[in-house]
């Protein structure tokens, strides 16, 4: 048996409809002969606007719902499976209920965070995918915090470590103790640092290491602490990303909402 997942939750179901509220709302616009241009002012553009606004209060519910995890009305997965296919699907709708017209209004406006919210959706998607168990797993089930306590024992250890070492070495891991995780911000948006010190001072240990076994020790500590420093790097690169994200959804989400509320108001006030 498949087990489920985000895309075949219950086989397929919410795909299903999906499929269904898309094909219904295509060929009820292809067939309808409005007196005038297709637009939100007609009979099936106030059905479908209808439809959009109602998947629209759904889809932010879900915002709320996944917070909720002893909530028993569904579970996570059902509900990010529905909210993947059904925010799709409202794609087709909003755009069908606009009729493809587009001007500077707040009809236009709401149209356009509905596909803007949608559009960071399905960007959001790829990292909800990855990067929550990768984050998990590059950390081997330790916090962060745990592993800066890690590198700050391991400069200890090296301190003691370089004292009778030759000036090379004692310069190159005092460096490398100086070393944090990043450099700069843009370090974190990359996940990587140019000229790590403490990446070079693995190097200069592996090469010095040939010369004197007595350096054994310090090369597998600072080893270590590049092992650590790069499941940071890795870890703080997947949260960077994801907290870009949640900026720009969530502020788009709440300015749909906004847009929508004034969008159904003047259509019932000027209308």
């Amino acid at each position: 048996m498949i087990q489920d997942n985000l895309f075949n939750y219950k086989k397929f179901v919410f795909l299903k409809w999906a499929l269904f509220l898309t094909l219904v709302s295509s060929f009820a616009y292809l067939f309808d002969q409005p007196r005038i241009n297709a637009n939100g002012g007609t009979w099936l553009g106030y059905t479908l606007g209808t439809i959009g606004a109602l998947l629209i209060l759904w889809l932010m519910w879900f915002g709320v719902r996944k917070r909720q995890y002893a909530n028993e009305s569904g579970n996570l997965r059902g509900w990010v499976s529905a909210h993947i296919y059904l925010g799709l699907a409202l794609s087709v709708v909003a755009t069908l209920h606009s009729g493809f017209q587009i001007g500077w209004n707040v009809h236009s406006l709401a149209y356009l965070l509905t596909m803007a919210t949608i559009g960071t959706g399905i960007w959001g998607l790829t990292f909800y995918l990855r990067f929550p168990q990768e984050m998990s797993q590059v950390l081997n089930r330790q916090s962060p915090e745990q592993i800066v306590a890690q590198i700050e024992n391991l400069d200890r250890e090296a301190t003691k470590l370089v004292k009778n070492s030759c000036d090379l070495i004692a310069r190159t891991v005092a460096s490398s103790l100086k070393q944090g995780v990043f450099n700069t911000r843009g370090n974190q948006r990359t996940g990587k640092v140019k000229h790590c010190a403490t990446e070079k001072a693995v190097n200069t240990l592996q090469q010095e290491i040939t010369r004197s076994d007595s350096l054994a020790d310090i090369y597998k500590n600072q080893v270590q602490r590049l092992r650590a420093l790069k499941q940071l790097r890795r870890y703080y690169y997947m949260r960077y990303w994801l907290e870009l994200w949640l900026a720009l959804h969530v502020p788009l989400s709440f300015g749909l909402l906004a847009a929508l509320i004034a969008h159904v108001l003047s259509v019932f006030i000027y209308w």
